[in-house]
């Protein structure tokens, strides 16, 4: 299996500014909720985060990716990697076929060194070419179970 290139940049040391975040997703197409990445001294990837559900979304999916990330910021002195890529993982949402409204879901990203727990309220749009036909599903007409509540698992295929 293939690693897939991000061209998302990010921070070394990125860990979720805070506990809480909102994002916004479109219906049907796969959202980045938050990248780590670590790395030493010499731009070697370090530990990748272990992550776990705490509370899942009640109208979509979770899973992770590991992947190629773009250093845009370096918590180091040296600024040595900024401009170089290193390994990470990512967190993507997936809203339920035909769903738009609020979700939300926790999260933990655990490391030896580091334990941070994230909440993040997901606001769900519709379909931009089917915006004018469907309304909003506050109620959560999805009969799916939710999903279970611990390690986060790996995206299967690439939805977008």
């Amino acid at each position: 299996m293939g690693v897939l290139s991000s061209v998302l940049a990010m921070d070394i040391s990125c860990f979720a500014q805070g506990n809480e975040m909102t994002v916004t997703a479109r219906a049907s197409e796969e959202t980045v909720i938050e990248g780590y990445a670590d790395a030493d001294n010499t731009c070697a990837p370090v530990e990748l985060p272990r992550l776990s559900l705490v509370k899942s979304p009640e109208h979509g999916i979770v899973c992770y990716r590991i992947e190629d990330f773009e250093v845009a910021g370096d918590s180091g002195r040296d600024q040595a990697c900024i401009g170089r890529w290193i390994r990470g993982i990512s967190i993507f949402y997936l809203a339920r076929p035909g769903y738009s409204g609020p979700d939300s879901l926790r999260y933990e990203a655990i490391t030896d060194r580091r334990r941070d727990r994230v909440t993040v309220r997901v606001r769900v749009l519709p379909d931009a070419a089917s915006a004018s036909n469907l309304s909003v599903d506050p109620g959560g007409s999805s009969r799916e179970p939710a999903m279970s509540i611990g390690p986060i698992p790996a995206c299967v295929i690439p939805v977008s």
